[in-house]
């Protein structure tokens, strides 16, 4: 009973200390969605950002290879709000991939996250 004990106190401890991601990767975070739709399609972009003085802007695009759209949106530093949204809309038919790049006060790429949107067309 003691080593059994033993052995879930190791493995809930391992779990616990070996949580995914580290500190830099957690500076940006997306949500789309929907992830599945019918175009022409209006797909919204969440993008949760750690503040720091060095955030100076979101590279938000999408890109299917035969359709693509993007925006730039400035952020404030380490004022600026934690969460910001954005949509595409009038998508095309096609699967796209959606990237976010947090960008730096020298204009470099810090972190970036994806997704995969599906937006389906009549008759596909």
């Amino acid at each position: 009973m003691r080593m059994r004990c033993a052995l879930i106190l190791v493995a809930v401890t391992a779990l616990v200390g070996t949580a995914p991601g580290s500190a830099a990767q957690d500076r940006l975070r997306i949500e789309v969605s929907p992830r599945i739709s019918q175009a022409p399609a209006q797909v919204r972009i969440r993008a949760i950002v750690t503040p720091s003085a060095e955030n100076r802007g979101l590279r938000i695009s999408a890109d299917s290879g035969e359709f693509f759209r993007s925006s730039y949106l400035a952020l404030d530093g380490a004022d600026a709000a934690p969460i910001t949204e954005t949509s595409f809309k009038n998508l095309p038919g096609g699967e796209y991939e959606v990237i976010v790049v947090l960008v730096d006060s020298q204009g470099h790429a810090t972190n970036v996250d994806r997704r995969t949107v599906t937006v389906t067309s009549i008759g596909r």
